[in-house]
């Protein structure tokens, strides 16, 4: 009778996420002393490295980052490589831009580790991962991590807005849900099953992240207790998008408050908006200030003399705006914003004082 072959690398990897597999087992794959393949190898390390063990982490952890980067490439181009181990890896080697810019590139890395290498990566990586629009549009949250990178450089965050527009304009002239390519690979419920084990996922680091939910939404919500809000706030980011854009107007005024620009801009992109509306907002101080300045960048909103006017009373509208509007005003509302000790002082002192030449 032939003796049963050893187990797989998948079988080993799916072990250790379920914590069944002996420490000494675990003890030989993070010191490379388990007979198989280079590449299974790291696989097995890279999984180790979150190990509950902390001897054991400590160990795989060292054995990956004492790989040459020209060895990580080259794993790096194998097709079997999975989403946990990309994740990972990336949180291993996060100061190697070019291990990164790889990652990025991998047709099995997450959704959740795209938004994380957008959320710090170098200029490389950023390049890298606005050229993906597949990717993109199947996780339309990227696109506010980019803006949330310190690194962010100019070029990304053209490249970023240009989307934007060309994804508005598409959604705003199909008379239908805009399709969209399959969400990408998740990596979370791997990252749930060591977590359950007691394994220790390293962090991203100390920089500042967006909110992983649209709190915004959330804080509202809880303060109006409407079921609305409720239905609302379970959408995806495209479903608040695609309801930005042809809801009811109930809808409009709860996602125009949205943190996430993508949504905001496709609620004033509506072709349902009415002038009540751009003037409720154009007052509103919950809004964004990309909202503010969409609406004081509209020509025609701001024909309207009632928007003008809430714009000027308005403490989020930039001082700039604010100044080159004032002379717009009529001689009774110069005067009230002359007294306005809500308003920024600079606007308020050149009210009083245009109050006071037109006397």
């Amino acid at each position: 009778m032939t003796e049963r072959p050893i187990q797989t690398i998948d079988q080993l990897i799916d072990g250790i996420q379920k914590g069944m597999v002996p420490r000494q087992v675990r003890l030989f794959a993070a010191q490379g002393l388990l007979p198989v393949s280079r590449e299974d190898l790291l696989r097995l390390q890279i999984i180790l490295s979150s190990d509950p063990d902390g001897e054991l982490a400590a160990l795989a952890n060292a054995s990956v980052s004492e790989q040459p980067e020209e060895v990580i490439l080259a794993w790096l181009e194998l097709d079997s490589i999975g989403s946990l181990e990309l994740d990972l890896l990336a949180r291993i080697r996060r100061e190697d831009e070019k291990i990164w810019a790889a990652i990025a590139q991998h047709p099995n890395a997450s959704d959740e580790t795209l938004r994380m290498l957008a959320r710090h990566g170098t200029p490389l990586v950023q390049d890298i991962v606005i050229t993906n629009q597949v990717r993109l549009l199947a996780c339309l949250d990227i696109l506010e991590d980019l803006r949330a990178n310190p690194q962010v450089t100019k070029i990304v965050l053209r490249r970023v807005k240009e989307f934007e527009d060309e994804f508005i304009r598409k959604a705003a002239e199909q008379t239908d849900s805009l399709e969209l390519p399959e969400a990408g690979p998740s990596v979370e419920e791997s990252l749930q099953a060591l977590r359950a084990i007691g394994s220790h996922i390293p962090a991203e680091g100390e920089l500042a992240v967006p909110e992983a939910e649209d709190m915004a939404l959330a804080r509202e919500a809880e303060a109006r207790g409407e079921s609305i809000f409720a239905r609302i706030l379970l959408m995806t980011t495209h479903e608040k998008i695609i309801t930005g854009l042809k809801g009811s107007r109930e809808e409009r005024s709860i996602l125009i408050n949205s943190r996430n620009r993508l949504v905001a801009r496709a609620v004033l992109a509506s072709p349902k908006l009415t002038q009540s509306e751009i003037e409720s907002f154009a007052s509103s101080r919950s809004v964004s200030d990309e909202v503010i300045r969409l609406i004081a960048q509209n020509p025609r909103w701001l024909r309207r003399y009632s928007v003008v006017h809430a714009l000027l009373q308005n403490p989020k509208t930039p001082i700039r705006i604010a100044l080159h509007l004032l002379p717009r005003m009529n001689h009774r509302h110069l005067k009230q914003l002359g007294m306005n000790r809500n308003i920024h002082p600079a606007v308020r002192q050149q009210a009083a004082r245009m109050y006071s030449r037109r006397r």
